[in-house]
This record gives structure tokens, C-alpha cells and sequence, in this order.
């Protein structure tokens, strides 16, 4: 595991399987400025907080965003494939009522840890399809 942003940073730049030289080209630095960044042993260089986003656009990798929520305590639940699975919010919304009602009934009866985790689980999904869907609905 990463112990700093940097290493993360770095392996992200390595998983992307992109060039260094075209990463850097995206992000509008000279290639040996971008490596001077990059480097552990390079003190005097640094990357600047600014390119965090570009550069994991061009990576397209959110392994930095996930690093620095492990450190808060947090984590971090991409909407990319989350579809909703209703024709409409409405229809969604009772769909994540379902499933929060299973969810609480699971632990006011006092079902296995396990069980309860795979409610939740479920609820989680069907509010993100809620989101979704909610979202959809506000730009058409």
C-alpha cells in the first residue's frame, strides 16, 4: 500500500498505460518538468495540487481521490455505472423505500451481521439509482 499521495500519484501515472511524455503534453508541462515532479529523489520540483484533477482525468483513475478518503475515514462511490433501473424517480424512490424498510426490519430483528450488510448494500445501490435518476430527470 502507498504510504504518500506522491506514490499513489506515481503508480497511478504508471497504471494509466499512457506515455509519460503525453501526459505531460495534456497537461500543458514540458516532459522533464512533469518527471522532475514526479520524482522521489527530485526535492526541488513539486506537483502542484492544481494538476491532481487533470492528471487523474488523463489517467483516468480516481485511485488519489480513494487514497486521500481512506485517510479521512471516508471512501469514495463512483456514479459511472450506476443506471436506474425505474422509468421514473417516483418509481425509484419506492424502490429505495423497500429496500430501507428490509434493511431496518433486518436489524430490529436481530438478523446476522451479514445479512444486514447485504441490505445495506442494497439500499446504498438503490440511492444512488435515485441520484441518478434524480439527475436525469433535473437536465432534461
Amino acid at each position: 500500500m502507498p504510504n504518500s499521495i506522491m506514490d499513489v500519484l506515481r503508480e497511478m501515472v504508471r497504471a494509466s498505460g499512457k506515455p509519460a511524455k503525453a501526459l505531460a503534453r495534456e497537461l500543458g508541462k514540458p516532459y522533464t518538468t512533469f518527471m522532475r515532479e514526479l520524482s522521489q529523489a527530485d526535492t526541488g520540483a513539486k506537483l502542484g495540487v492544481e494538476l491532481l484533477l487533470p492528471l487523474m482525468r488523463a489517467c483516468d483513475s480516481i485511485l488519489p481521490l480513494r487514497f486521500l478518503a481512506s485517510r479521512m475515514d471516508c471512501r469514495v462511490v463512483s456514479l459511472r455505472n450506476v443506471t436506474p433501473d425505474k422509468p421514473t424517480l417516483h418509481e425509484e424512490l419506492l424502490d429505495s423505500y423497500e429496500a430501507l424498510t428490509q434493511y431496518h426490519r433486518a436489524m430490529r430483528d436481530r438478523q446476522p451481521p451479514e445479512n444486514v450488510a447485504a441490505l445495506r448494500e442494497t439500499v446504498i445501490r438503490q440511492v444512488q439509482e435515485d441520484f441518478v435518476a434524480y439527475i436525469q430527470e433535473a437536465t432534461e
